[in-house]
């Protein structure tokens, strides 16, 4: 059987002073200790915003993540999800990095949404107020279109 591993995705906004070489020294920074920590992942970066999964051991993860959040080359640092799982989606990179562009970017955004709405209307078998909601959001978008 093969050991759990645990991840975490974050999200945060970068310090307005960062520069290219401070993504630099964090990328180091990150390579080094998430291989010391038998740790993988991936960061990517567009306009001012991270967003971060970190995978490994639970222990090694939260610690890791603890640093990250404390570091001031960035705010806000916000987790968006954590839990266990079978197997690693970053094997093989100790820290993938990418920077989008605007494009890449909006097709993350729209493949994040056809998940989610597919997801969603699988949940959605009976009407619940979530339901209600979602709908009648979906109806705004569509009216304010017209």
């Amino acid at each position: 059987m093969l050991p759990e591993i645990y991840e975490i995705t974050y999200c945060s906004v970068a310090s307005p002073d960062l520069s290219a070489e401070d993504i630099d020294d964090i990328l180091q920074e990150a390579e080094k200790r998430n291989g010391e920590n038998n740790v993988t992942g991936c960061l990517l970066y567009h306009h001012q915003e991270f967003i971060q999964i970190l995978e490994g051991e639970e222990a090694r993860v939260k610690t890791i993540y603890d640093k990250i959040a404390r570091d001031r080359r960035h705010i806000a640092a916000a987790v968006l999800a954590e839990g266990k799982k079978e197997k690693r989606t970053f094997e093989s990179w100790n820290m993938a990095y990418q920077e989008l562009t605007d494009t890449e970017a909006q097709q993350l955004t729209q493949k994040l949404f056809i998940g989610n709405f597919v997801t969603f209307s699988k949940l959605a078998e009976k009407d619940t107020i979530p339901v209600m909601l979602f709908w009648d959001s979906a109806r705004e978008l569509l009216e304010r279109k017209e």
